[in-house]
């Protein structure tokens, strides 16, 4: 069996910009939708998706 490359795609309405697009799904190179993290509040009021992921950090 071949390794195959998978990939998680973070979809957005549209391309970055000053005004930023608007997060829409996550989901696999096939479109299917998939959970990969959790919304989580931060005290300074934005959201953030935290995705746990098992690398080291750099440096």
């Amino acid at each position: 069996m071949a390794d195959e490359a998978r990939a998680i795609n973070i979809v957005f309405d549209g391309p970055p910009s000053h005004e930023g697009p608007r997060f829409v799904e996550v989901e696999d190179d096939a479109g299917r939708s998939i959970r990969v993290g959790e919304w989580v509040p931060r005290d300074d009021g934005y959201w953030a998706l935290r995705i746990r992921c098992s690398c080291e950090a750099d440096g």
